[in-house]
């Protein structure tokens, strides 16, 4: 899966985290239910993102094939 936006954000309680934007698809969302625990992610409907802690890094490169070059290289590549 890619997502079509990524930047860092805190959570709705203060939390470091990222904010994503993917498009929808019911078993990926199901997986990512099952990797990150509820309390280390959050759904905003009202902006259609998510948000996920920080901790779950190494995780979200695995689910998100271009996390790391939206993450870590934004500010790299010209």
């Amino acid at each position: 899966m890619n997502l079509s936006m990524c930047y860092r954000g805190g959570s709705l309680t203060g939390k470091e985290g990222y904010l994503l934007r993917f498009n929808y698809d019911e078993k990926f969302i199901e997986d990512l239910k099952q990797a990150i625990p509820h309390t280390l992610r959050e759904w905003r409907p009202e902006e259609k993102l998510w948000w996920v802690a920080t901790e779950y890094d190494a995780t979200l490169q695995k689910l998100f094939t271009n996390f790391y070059a939206l993450v870590h290289q934004q500010g790299v590549l010209l």
